[in-house]
């Protein structure tokens, strides 16, 4: 049995839009989990890092027990002015909070955000810094992630560090508050350095080469290493991301079986 660890007190949490379709939809029997009750059970399935989603998860990977893992998309991201079943996507993974490289995938599902690829090797200058969330670096055990990270980097680079914080405000993040677009931080950037932020996304797209933790997205075709930051590799990325629009699906798609059925092709199911 899939146990679905939601916030049973808010009934308004964007999570029901994933949750109610994997309940009608999933290939085995559901129950919904209290997510602020340390409740260890698996399989299980988590949106975000809310509660105790994040302590309850460590626990599972310590026993190597099965999860699975939504949150916001790779491409698609929800408007709260605008929200419909069919025009926002949620990410899934299992045993990880990112999606992971699959090699092989159509170019429908990323076509369709028709989104370009852009050059941005004329001049390259600052590392730009795109810290993920609080809850990102708590569930890492690394809340000191940024002023660690640009001691590091210090070592071994004097070039200029510009820091972008996640944009945030009337009860969102991401994109949609961002007062500056990541596309102009990103302009004549050497490189850009994260954690686990869906910024890596964009910086590929801009040929950016990208510093990583191992569990990001990106970490299987970028760097993980900030001791080679004067020596970033970059790689392609349309497999990737391919992949990870077959990874990412809307609250109509887990409602009407396409979720699953791609999840099972893939053999992520």
């Amino acid at each position: 049995m899939l146990s679905i660890y939601a916030p049973i007190e808010n009934q308004n949490s964007k999570c029901w839009s994933v949750f109610e379709g994997i309940q009608k939809t999933w290939p085995e029997s559901t129950q919904i989990v209290n997510n602020t009750k340390n409740l260890v059970k698996s399989p299980a399935m988590f949106w975000g890092l809310v509660n105790l989603n994040s302590d309850i998860i460590h626990q599972l990977e310590q026993n190597k027990q099965d999860y699975y893992f939504t949150d916001t998309p790779y491409f698609g991201r929800f408007d709260n002015q605008n929200l419909k079943k069919d025009n926002h996507y949620w990410r899934f993974s299992k045993n990880n909070i990112h999606a992971k490289l699959i090699n092989g995938c159509p170019a429908d599902r990323f076509e369709k955000f028709n989104v370009k690829f852009e050059d941005n090797t004329t001049s390259r200058s600052h590392i730009l810094i795109c810290p993920s969330s609080a809850g990102i670096h708590r569930y890492l055990d690394h809340n000191t992630w940024l002023d660690d990270t640009i001691n590091e980097i210090k070592k071994y680079t004097d070039r200029p560090i510009k820091v972008r914080i996640k944009p945030r405000g009337r009860g969102t993040s991401g994109p949609s508050e961002a007062k500056v677009p990541l596309s102009e931080d990103l302009k004549n950037a050497f490189c850009c350095v994260t954690s686990c932020s869906i910024s890596a996304v964009e910086s590929l797209m801009m040929r950016v080469p990208v510093f990583c933790h191992k569990k990001s997205f990106a970490a299987e075709i970028s760097n993980t290493d900030l001791s080679q930051i004067e020596n970033p590799v970059y790689q392609d990325p349309t497999e990737l991301l391919r992949g990870l629009c077959y990874q990412q699906f809307t609250p109509e798609e887990y409602e009407n079986g396409k979720a699953v059925s791609i999840l099972k092709d893939f053999k992520i199911l």
